[in-house]
């Protein structure tokens, strides 16, 4: 049977030259293999990072997981967390030919090239050693800012399903034709005291759906605001889940109005006095002074550009990781400005599984007392069994359902602290949550 090839990258002239080949093989044990390439007659050596390996649900726990090769993959097989290291040694074929293949299953993965690298471990940017792939660069707001490429594989249903576990990420994977999609772009806003991409000026993501027309003032659309997460930037939806994919697809099939989707950085919004060599010159703000700052000057020139709703029906925030921290900072000191909040894997910034159990620190009776909208939004939880914030969001919902507060939450079985967590999270909301009736009831989040 003849294969049927996706190509991700295509060539140009270069001294460094990458691909990668999504082969459907209807073949086990995925039914999909895939190879990328490499080309540097400078280096001798070359080792694939951030790809995972594979664990199972049965020899997993919060601390500890298997170490399968892709090779060894079977139904109801997940990929580990690949922060905790996950090295590819690449096949030399000839002087400066690198290549590696190996089966992949349903999802969007990220990798890097680590360039005559003895350990792994100790190779990165700043040795110069990791590299993305030149012909499939990074989507980023600020050159530097992305530290991997991204490639998605589709789900086979023959190889791949598994009754107890469902990894089908096809909803992450181009939708439809131009006609149907949204446009994705690159944008700054006047932040005095920002020092990145230059003094005074901030830069963000924005997601306009298709049909967006900016001199058509009959229509507004609801505005989600998007947060990334530590160590993170504005373009990290967008090259590490494919965001753009998934709106185009929640919009298209009716799962979600058409929205508009901001995307923000909160690295380098203030100048960083302390540490004036940090990388990237980006510094490691508090919730409190991000969101004072989107206050202040993000917000009004969201408003004042775009064609979006000025009611808190129409507005959302939603974030990952520590930008969950932000969301909880919003909703629980700006709550009349947004109607939704999306908290994936976090909420209050406790992040230690060694807390005693006492919900101290998270919303309570008596803050709801003196601010009852804090039980009137559309709150959406979402986090993973093998989630390292999995206790923080775990006490967040227990400290919801003491004030009596409902919400919709997305619970992953086989979810570590990483994006495919988060597109999973990104996906169940926009099906579920967001522009819901509000406040929601028991029967909300059932799905379209």
């Amino acid at each position: 049977m003849a294969s049927r090839i996706l190509s991700i990258a295509s060539l140009f002239a270069s001294v460094a030259l990458g691909a990668v080949t999504v082969t459907r093989t209807d073949q086990g044990p995925t039914g999909y293999e895939v190879t990328i390439t490499y080309q540097n007659t400078s280096v001798d050596s070359v080792t694939i990072a951030s790809l995972p390996h594979l664990t199972d649900q049965y020899s997993t726990s919060f601390w500890s997981w298997s170490d399968f090769d892709l090779n060894e993959y079977k139904p109801g097989d997940f990929p580990r967390d690949p922060q905790d290291g996950s090295y590819y040694e690449m096949n030399k074929t000839g002087p400066g030919e690198f290549t590696w293949t190996r089966p992949f299953f349903s999802g969007t993965f990220q990798y890097s090239f680590l360039l005559d690298c003895a350990h792994p471990s100790l190779c990165n940017t700043t040795t110069g050693q990791e590299i993305t792939d030149p012909t499939n660069p990074p989507f980023e707001t600020v050159p530097g800012s992305e530290l991997v490429s991204t490639f998605q594989v589709p789900y086979h249903h023959d190889f791949q399903y598994y009754p107890d576990q469902n990894i089908n990420q096809d909803y992450a994977l181009p939708y439809g034709n131009n006609a149907s999609k949204g446009t994705i772009k690159i944008e700054t806003y006047r932040s005095p005291g920002s020092i990145s991409p230059s003094p005074g000026i901030h830069d963000y993501v924005v997601y306009l759906p298709v049909g967006y027309n900016a001199n058509d003032t009959s229509k507004k659309y609801p505005l989600l605001y998007l947060s990334h997460g530590g160590n993170g930037a504005a373009g990290d939806w967008q090259n590490q889940a494919y965001v753009s994919n998934m709106l185009d697809r929640l919009i298209g099939d009716g799962h979600m109005e058409p929205t508009v989707v901001v995307m923000p950085t909160w690295y380098g919004i203030i100048a960083n006095t302390t540490n004036p060599d940090a990388l990237y010159l980006r510094n490691y703000p508090d919730s409190a002074t991000i969101a004072s700052l989107y206050s202040k000057y993000l917000f009004p020139h969201i408003e004042s550009t775009y064609r979006v709703s000025n009611d808190s029906s129409g507005r959302a925030f939603a974030g990952l990781s520590q930008g969950s921290f932000l969301t909880y900072e919003f909703y629980i000191n700006y709550t009349p400005y947004f109607g939704y909040f999306g908290i994936m894997s976090g909420g209050p910034a406790t992040n230690s599984e060694n807390d005693p159990p006492a919900l101290s620190g998270y919303v309570n009776a008596s803050m709801a007392a003196a601010n009852p909208d804090l039980l009137t939004r559309g709150l959406f939880l979402s986090y993973g069994q093998y989630d390292v914030l999995f206790t923080d969001t775990r006490r967040l919902q227990e400290a919801l359902d003491d004030i009596g507060a409902v919400y919709v939450t997305r619970f992953l079985p086989w979810g570590f602290h990483f994006w495919n967590t988060w597109q999973d999270a990104f996906w169940h909301m926009g099906r579920m949550a967001l522009w819901k009736p509000i406040p929601f009831t028991k029967s909300t989040g059932h799905g379209k």
